[in-house]
């Protein structure tokens, strides 16, 4: 990824911040006078040496010298400060582009402005001398910049006051700030730009530019620790300023959104970065500065997003275009010039051109290191570059040499925390895995990811789902590197074991454990202000819910799309707002450690956790191609002992077994199930019963397909399915045992929501609020949940009488439980429910598949069903919108009312935290879109995410009459005492035993989730 940093001229603005800082650009820059005017301009004295008064002509106050000023000229000018008084001076361009170096009586010298192309109608220049003393300020122009003229005038001499030394306190502060940045230091450097960002704003205001200025810097050294959701929120911040104070088109703002831009490339935004790349490409080149230097670095990012797509040809149009633009204003030999070649490097490395790779990047490295020197940190990505190629090409000796440079140096200086060296250790350990030196590589990976948990911890902390989501995938990769090296490498290493479960335990469900954390910090906290944000996505989640299955109506359909995009904008927006306001409560959470996990593991008990990994070559000579087709893996844990592992081979082969034994466990008729079952429990549970040891109990955290299996349903060798061997409780990762471990209080008593009066379409108008007032016609008992329709208007959901019987016998063994049936039992109802001891829920389900390849998003179709669901087939994008419960009025949901279906991104905001077990006593509520390493999309997901501990839940559509006597059994155990997990396999067990239910359809459709203990938290 690229990195930008911002240039110096902020250090010297004046305070009444007429401009902003020149352009950042996206890739790494240090400019300092040595570095940046290297063989085309004289530098700056060094710092320390006092100025020689007898060079340099005396500026006046309010005088004007105007002078003409040629390519690789400088002019010094002195300025005699008395102690105590504050002077500013102002320079202005008439057709070229100066630099200006300001020196202070004492010798330090600063770059407040430089020659890259920008051009700015007046050059500020502030400084207080604190005891009397001469400045000296030269005037200088690049050796390819254009002839013309300029004006120099003190404008104002004065004694200084509190804000004025303030200001210089800051100015002095920026300098060190710069001088730790340049060197890599970034953790020294932030108290730095944290306190002269306070300063400018407690001095200047929120309304001023050198403030949205230093925004900038800010947003930057968030940008550089890997902190992308504080950076977005300053960047943000510094693009309203601008845009208030300039207007929206002004190219200052242009240079703001470039920043970010970055941030959002970082975090895996692409299409976020593209839109607000082109926005400011289009405002530079109406202010006629499309060959600027702000202009070449939004040509730059857009060449990186595009690679990013693998759309080449665009993106080397958009590099080569930058490069024209750096060449033109700097030469063909400047250090700029570098990030141009390695990015043409990376695009013909990964079209398979290493010549030209090896050419582009030996290029990038040598102006860098001319330009920089060889000890200077921001000269990484590119040896990381070079190095990576060569170990592709079987170079491994060059390639780790150059890689254990860099690496050297970051040691040397102690900065580790970098992305980039990430890279390097990456890097490194892939060469020399390639060698068969297993131990090092253990070293290096190990080493990189307790990095990278750390700059995961701070960007899961904030951003909404999607955003987290986007971050994730792009680290992907890393976790398969962990896992092959252990699977491929070192099968009998204990410390790549260690990694490799360790990895698996961190990242798998990483996005939704962030997501829970967040609104249940907020949840226990709760303050007004708290309240608001919630209400506020409680509604315009219902909105967005209700438009999307409604359909367009009437509507166009690109105006339809639209209304859809703007409500998805403002959820993301407030899933930002409530991590941000619960992040302090988030990173607070400990790593989660191998030890951490085993010692919260039951004696009896053993953790399972599959995972889906892509096997890393380190030795392919392609690096397309050095990740094969995917694979599970599983790893089993006991309290004590080593952990036990099992290759299980190709995912294909595992999920095509899934696939039919699903398509037979759905249909009692099938007389192949138990075959199909026995096949494929030799895939994938013959091995970890072996590693499970004398365990009777098994926690299964899936992985891929293996989310949609009930595994007791699974034939051994002996015959046996597994709910006759095991008790089997399922989990999202093992690292819910440690949240298991944190105690949650219930607000109110159970709350049981049963056969709700869905209505007949045009006998009434759903309220908003409280009961629905219907009549149910009485030939309505007599409709079947079927239909055939072209959207969710013509869906109709059939009476489910029995399911009030399962709520009177569910009152009867809990007489606390409060009861909702018929009109009662509401959205509105239960969205007003908080944290109740139980919540069961016996309604229809429905799970609607996703977007067909090719077909529009907006398009519907729906398919038959029976049972008790109305499975509908809508075309919509968002998994969470695919899957719900109907409630009252759920057959009158037309026109977009939406008040009678509850989806399950409307469930997702539920108050739950503190309910101790959800029951969805409804048709495939466990279903949904399957996403390797988060678990299955769909109502699961929402009710853990609304703080359920505990969730059942079923895999396909069983009777109304079966799904009673289930629940009968359940709740019956729950009252004798058993544990959530055990009071469900007993009732397996005793439908299992009965004439003509022996097929899993009648007993394994539904599965526990979760804390698997007694509802009083005891085994």
């Amino acid at each position: 990824m690229a990195r930008r940093l911002h240039w110096n001229p902020a250090i010297g603005i004046v305070a009444t911040g007429v401009f902003a800082a020149a352009v950042a650009i996206a890739f790494p820059l240090i400019l300092n006078a040595a570095s940046e005017l290297a063989g085309q301009n004289p530098v700056a004295p060094a710092s320390g040496t006092p100025v020689n008064q007898k060079e340099g002509v005396a500026l006046e106050l309010g005088k004007t010298i105007e002078r003409e000023l040629s390519a690789g000229q400088r002019h010094a000018y002195l300025i005699t400060v008395p102690g105590g008084q504050v002077m500013r001076l102002e320079i202005r361009d008439h057709g070229t582009d100066v630099g200006v170096v300001l020196t202070s009586p004492s010798g330090e010298s600063i770059l407040p402005w430089q020659p890259v192309g920008e051009r700015f109608d007046v050059k500020p220049v502030t400084a207080v001398a604190d005891t009397p003393g001469v400045f000296r300020v030269e005037v200088y122009a690049s050796s390819i910049a254009p002839a013309g003229r300029y004006e120099i005038r003190l404008a104002e001499l004065r004694p200084a006051n509190d804000d004025d030394r303030a200001l210089q306190e800051a100015r002095n502060l920026m300098t060190i700030y710069h001088r730790l940045r340049n060197q890599g230091h970034w953790a020294e450097a932030g108290p730095y730009i944290k306190r002269i960002t306070e300063i400018r704003e407690r001095v200047l205001g929120q309304d001023n530019l050198l403030f949205a200025t230093t925004l900038g810097f800010l947003s930057n050294y968030y940008d550089n620790i890997g902190d992308y959701a504080n950076a977005e929120t300053v960047a943000l911040r510094a693009v309203k300023i601008k845009e208030k104070l300039l207007g929206p088109d002004h190219p200052d703002v242009a240079h703001d959104l470039h920043a970010l831009s970055v941030t959002y490339r970082y975090r895996g935004e692409d299409d976020k970065a593209e839109a607000v790349q082109q926005r400011a490409l289009t405002i530079l080149e109406k202010a006629h500065q499309g060959e600027s230097a702000a202009a070449a670095g939004e040509l730059e990012g857009l060449g990186t997003i595009y690679y990013a797509r693998g759309n080449y040809r665009q993106a080397e149009d958009y590099a080569q275009r930058a490069r024209a633009i750096w060449e033109k204003l700097l030469g063909a030999n400047h250090y700029h010039i570098a990030p141009s070649f390695s990015f043409l490097g990376r695009v013909a490395y990964d079209q398979g051109d290493y010549p030209k790779a090896e050419e582009m990047f030996q290029r990038a490295l040598m102006l860098s290191e001319n330009a920089l020197g060889l000890d200077n940190l921001n000269i990484t990505r590119y040896r990381n570059d070079l190095a990576m190629l060569y170990c592709t090409e079987g170079n491994y000796a060059s390639g780790e040499a150059i890689y254990g440079q860099a690496l050297a140096l970051h040691r040397q200086k102690g900065v580790m925390g970098d992305r980039v060296v990430q890279d390097t250790l990456f890097g490194l350990a892939r060469c020399y895995a390639a060698q068969g030196n297993t131990a090092e590589a253990l070293n290096l990976q190990s080493e990189a990811g307790e990095i990278e948990e750390r700059f995961l911890a701070v960007n899961l902390a904030a951003g909404s789902e999607r955003e987290k989501e986007a971050f994730l995938e792009s680290l992907s990769s890393r976790s398969w590197r962990n896992i092959s090296l252990h699977v491929q490498s070192a099968p009998d290493d204990p410390t790549a074991l260690n990694l490799a479960v360790t990895t698996v335990l961190r990242s798998k469900g990483r996005v939704q454990d962030a997501m829970s954390a967040s609104l249940s910090a907020l949840r226990q906290r709760f303050g007004k202000d708290d309240q608001k944000v919630l209400d506020q996505m409680n509604d315009v989640t219902s909105r967005l819910a209700s438009l999307v299955l409604s359909g367009p109506q009437k509507s166009p359909a690109e105006e339809y799309q639209q209304k859809i995009k703007a409500l998805e904008e403002q959820r993301e927006a407030l899933e930002d707002d409530v991590s941000r306001r619960s992040a302090g409560f988030y990173r607070a959470s400990k790593p989660v450690t191998l030890a951490a996990v085993q010692a919260v593991i039951p004696a009896d008990v053993a953790l399972v956790e599959f995972a889906v990994y892509h096997p890393f070559d380190p030795r392919s000579a392609n690096e397309k191609k050095s990740y094969g087709k995917a694979r599970y893996v599983a790893y089993v844990l006991r309290h004590q002992g080593a952990v036990q592992w099992s290759e299980l081979g190709e995912a294909d082969g595992v999920d095509r077994a899934i696939g039919k034994l699903r398509g037979a466990l759905r249909d009692p008729q099938r007389k192949d199930v138990w075959r199909l079952a026995r096949a494929l429990d030799k895939l994938v549970m013959q091995p970890v019963r072996f590693l499970a040891g004398d365990a009777t109990h098994l926690l299964i955290s899936p992985d891929g397909e293996l989310n949609l299996v009930p595994f007791e349903a699974l034939v051994d060798q002996r015959g046996n399915y597994q709910t006759q061997n095991y008790s089997i409780s399922y989990l999202t990762t093992g690292r819910d045992l440690l949240r298991m471990q944190v105690k949650r209080d219930s607000k109110s008593g159970p709350v049981v929501v049963a056969d709700p009066l869905y209505g007949e379409p045009g006998a009434a108008t759903v309220a908003t609020a409280g009961p629905v007032h219907l009549k149910l016609p009485a030939s309505a008992a007599r409709h079947r949940s079927a239909t055939v329709a072209e959207d969710l208007s013509d869906v109709y959901f059939a009476p489910l009488r029995g399911t009030e019987q399962e709520a009177q016998v569910i009152r009867s063994l809990f007489p606390d439980a409060q009861v909702l049936t018929g009109e009662q039992a509401t959205k509105s109802a239960l969205n007003r429910v908080v944290a109740p001891r139980i919540l069961h829920i016996a309604t229809h389900g429905f799970f609607l598949e996703g977007p067909a390849s090719g077909e529009a998003p907006d398009s519907t179709k729906l398919q038959a069903a029976s049972g008790r669901r109305a499975r509908v087939k809508l075309r919509i994008e968002n998994p969470l919108l695919r899957s719900g419960l109907a409630l009252a009025g759920a057959n009158l949901s037309k026109g977009g009312s939406g008040e009678g279906i509850l989806t399950a991104l409307e469930a997702s905001n539920l108050d739950l935290w503190g309910t101790k077990l959800v029951v969805l006593s409804a048709c495939e509520t466990g279903v949904g879109e399957v996403r390797d390493g988060e678990g299955v999309y769909g109502l699961r997901r929402s009710f853990f995410l609304a703080g359920a501990e505990t969730l059942v839940m079923s895999l396909w559509a069983v009777s109304d009459q079966v799904t009673r006597e289930t629940m009968t059994a359940y709740y019956a155990g729950l009252k004798q005492g058993l544990g959530r997990g055990e009071a469900l396999r007993r009732a397996q067990l005793a439908m299992l035993k009965r004439k003509g239910r022996e097929h899993p359809f009648y007993w394994a459709s539904f599965i526990q989730s979760g804390d698997w203990t007694g509802l009083d938290g005891k085994k």
